[in-house]
């Protein structure tokens, strides 16, 4: 269910008349600072209220400086101070909650503080009132967004039978299309600190936005800390298209959130198999959402990576790694061995390659790969010794990232499924 709410005739009577009762400016904002709707102006407005209703967006930095007074946690009324930076003189500022979600905030100018507390309260009454009508509002936006949300949850999901009974649903219903292309992008938000916002609410907020764009077959789904954005599309998207979802959604964030106060892990899963094979979709987002790397992830560009990341987030520690490598990693501190290794498999146990990317006479190659085989007791010359040893060096790879992230605080999803 979408957190954006509809703006209907009884909600502006009831904006307006709020403001004619106070002889003050009022506002209704969504969750991430954007206009709604506004009374008439009482010659109050300031620098902040003039380019909102002129713009229906006050801008950015005006969403971030008011998450950032930790409006996002409030309850009740709280006065929201003047910035003269901005332009914004002091509010009364009233967070609109629906059942679980915040639908936006109900703003007074009171730039000299005279409200009286008849006046606050009133204010808090009027605005459980607007809180009211603008989550009928949602819920009239779309009268079947229980039972779509439900349908496309399984849709995604892991149980064969509730997908089939899924996509019948959508058959009669309309959603996802039967398009031959399904992409799924997968968001794994981490705070660190204390954000401006809930991190189910700037979700919301964020892929709500990106599902919106201009004609595109969109839906998603809000867990907690976790989104899925799901786009049909008759062919693979380029991924430049697919990277400008992933840039709305994280513009969104650090809208709500503020910049620099979260990481947030991306995945992209694909498939062509139609509505049919979301589920391969998402779980191949879920994949490579667990990736160590910065920016988004595709699942098509993680090759042996992705087998090694289905595994469970216990197994993925140093210790994890084969003990042949383990023993060749401890004794070549310099890593000279454990580089002159990786080149040597990379190349298919090519000398002639090895020794030119290595720049390295033959002779030199040969002796490091005795000393590899000497402490490992591993054949170079066997397939199944050498995979067991390209395994690991992906392996140490992954487990290495993992724990220098565990380290800064950032400490990567476990791969928890839908």
């Amino acid at each position: 269910m979408t957190g954006t709410p509809s703006v209907d005739a009884r909600l502006l009577e009831l904006i307006d008349a709020l403001a004619e009762h106070l002889g003050r400016s009022v506002v209704v904002d969504d969750p991430a600072i954007r206009l709604i709707c506004a009374s008439r102006h009482f010659g109050d407005e300031d620098a902040v209220r003039v380019r909102a209703v002129l713009q229906r967006d006050a801008g950015a930095d005006v969403g971030r400086y008011v998450l950032s007074r930790g409006a996002g946690r409030w309850h009740g009324a709280h006065v929201l101070e003047a910035s003269q930076d901005l332009g914004l003189t002091a509010r009364l500022c009233v967070p609109l909650h629906g059942p679980g979600w915040l639908l936006g905030f109900l703003m007074v100018i009171d730039a000299d503080g005279s409200l009286t507390p008849d006046e606050i309260r009133h204010i808090e009454k009027v605005s459980r009132d607007v809180a009211s009508v603008m989550h009928a509002g949602v819920i009239a936006s779309g009268e079947d967004s229980v039972e779509r949300t439900a349908a496309l949850r399984d849709l995604l999901g892991d149980d064969e039978a509730a997908r089939r009974a899924a996509e019948a649903w959508f058959v009669r219903n309309g959603g996802p299309t039967g398009s031959a292309c399904v992409t799924v992008v997968s968001f794994v938000v981490t705070t660190l600190g204390t954000p401006d916002a809930s991190v189910a609410t700037a979700l919301q907020v964020a892929v709500d936005m990106a599902a919106r764009t201009r004609g595109v077959a969109a839906q998603h789904l809000v867990d907690d800390d976790r989104a899925i954005l799901l786009l049909a599309s008759e062919a693979v998207p380029t991924r430049a298209g697919t990277l400008e979802h992933v840039r709305r959604v994280t513009e969104g964030l650090d809208r709500v959130l503020g910049a620099g106060s979260y990481r947030c892990a991306v995945g992209v899963g694909i498939s062509t198999e139609g509505r049919a094979g979301a589920w391969r979709a998402r779980h191949r987002a879920d994949v490579a959402s667990r990736a160590p790397s910065a920016g988004a992830v595709f699942w098509d560009d993680l090759g042996v990576d992705a087998v090694l990341l289905e595994l469970p987030a216990e197994v993925m520690v140093p210790e994890s790694v084969p003990a042949p490598l383990r023993r060749l990693m401890e004794k070549d501190p310099s890593g000279r061995l454990t580089s002159t290794l990786r080149s040597f498999l990379d190349h298919g146990g090519s000398v002639a390659r090895t020794a030119a990317e290595l720049h390295m006479h033959r002779t030199s190659l040969y002796y490091r790969l005795d000393r590899i085989r000497e402490i490992t007791s591993l054949d170079l010359d066997s397939g199944r010794d050498r995979l067991q040893l390209h395994l690991g060096l992906h392996l140490h790879d992954l487990t290495s990232q993992f724990r220098h992230n565990e380290d800064r605080g950032t400490a990567h999803p476990d791969g928890q499924r839908w």
